[in-house]
Parts: structure tokens; sequence; C-alpha cells
């Protein structure tokens, strides 16, 4: 019996010429990029996925009465020296309030509401951003000119089947020697409670407000400076 002769492979010589190879090589490399930035666009795809999913998941838990509770409200205890104007909070990464002082009155507000609806339990991140006009008479007149901000982001834990009441306060820190532009400050106050404690504070303080503009609704997390 003949054996059966052994199989000859062609080398790279035999498969293509030089200039074929480097066209070749030029094409894997294009296959190689076009697959990188496939790749980019699809993690980009899924992340706005998932935010949408969450976004999603926060509405819905919103107006079925599942999870967890959210109060937000903001205490000026800033000194006349600076007039609020502007106040925007946002709730993971979404805007959910905006007060705006269009007729004088908003800085004469030592509180008001800004945020309460059902959320999801867990953390949840809350952005504040402050905006004060200069106030000041006589030789301090020139404080008018000048505006004053003051930024927070605060992480808070809400618990599952619980509310939690967050007070924002702006605050003066420091005392006559500090820069005055270093003054506008502020912090955080917590209180869990239980729902049907935080329906009836709500039902107590469902009194329209005035001297600003608010807007937003959705929301889901509260945050720390």
């Amino acid at each position: 019996m003949v054996a059966p002769a052994a199989a000859t492979i062609p080398s790279t010589q035999q498969l293509t010429n030089p200039t074929a190879l480097s066209a070749a090589t030029g094409t894997l490399v294009t296959i190689r990029e076009i697959d990188r930035v496939n790749t980019t666009l699809g993690n980009d795809v899924s992340a706005s996925y998932a935010r949408l999913q969450q976004i999603t998941q926060m509405v819905l838990e919103r107006s079925g009465g599942g999870g967890a509770q959210l109060i937000v409200e903001h205490h000026n205890e800033m000194s006349s020296t600076f007039r609020l104007v502007r106040a925007t909070y946002s709730l993971d990464g979404a805007t959910v309030a905006t007060r705006v002082d269009e007729n004088g009155s908003l800085a004469d507000q030592q509180n008001f509401a800004v945020y309460n609806g059902r959320v999801a339990s867990g953390e949840h991140t809350l952005t504040v951003n402050l905006e004060y006009q200069g106030n000041g008479y006589g030789i301090f007149s020139y404080l008018r000119g000048y505006t004053f901000r003051a930024r927070s982001v605060q992480n808070v834990q809400v618990p599952e089947g619980r509310a939690l009441r967050l007070t924002v306060q702006g605050y003066e820190r420091g005392g006559a020697t500090t820069a005055i532009e270093e003054r506008p400050a502020i912090r955080y106050n917590q209180q869990v409670m239980t729902l049907p404690e935080a329906q009836a504070l709500v039902s107590r303080a469902n009194a329209p407000t005035t001297g600003g503009t608010s807007a937003g609704t959705a929301g889901a997390a509260a945050t720390t400076p």
C-alpha cells in the first residue's frame, strides 16, 4: 500500500504578494477601527438606555405608591446683605425645581417647598445652586452690583417604606472677618419619618407660596455639600 502524500501548506509568499498583503493589512486596521467605534457607540447606547430605565422606574414609583418618599424643603437663613434671586434643585441629575425672583419677594420667604414624591429606596443625589444679589445701603451700596453663588451636592439614603425629609439651609458661614464672597453656604438637616407622618406634614404645609416661579416635578434623590 502506498502512503498518501503529505499535504503541502503554501507559504505567505505563495498566498499573496507584498502589495496585496499591505492592502489586506490596511483593510484589517480599518475593520478594527470600525469595530472599536461600534463598541464605543454600543456602550453609549447602553448607558443611555440604563438612564432611561432609571427615569422610567422613578416615574412609575412616583405614581404607583410604592418604595419610599422624599420631601425637600428650602430654608433661608441669610441676612439682608444677600437677597435670594434664584434657586435651582436637581435630583439624580434631573432638574426638579427652579425658583426665580420675579417681584422681589423670593428673599422674603423663609421657607418654601422644593420636592415631594415617591422615590426608589436607597441612595440619591441632590444638587443645589443658589444665587444671591448683594444688598446694602450707604457705604455698602456697592454690594448691589455683585452676584454671589453657592453650590452643593448631597448624597442621602432614603429608607424603604419610609419618608426622608431633607431641609436645605442657605446660611452665612464665618464671621465679620470672613470675605463676603465666601459667606454664602449650604447645609442640610435630615429627618426620617413614617409615610403617614410625611403625608400629614405635607397637608399642613400645602399652602400656596408667592414671590417665585417654580418648575419641575420629576426626581428621586438627595445630595451632600
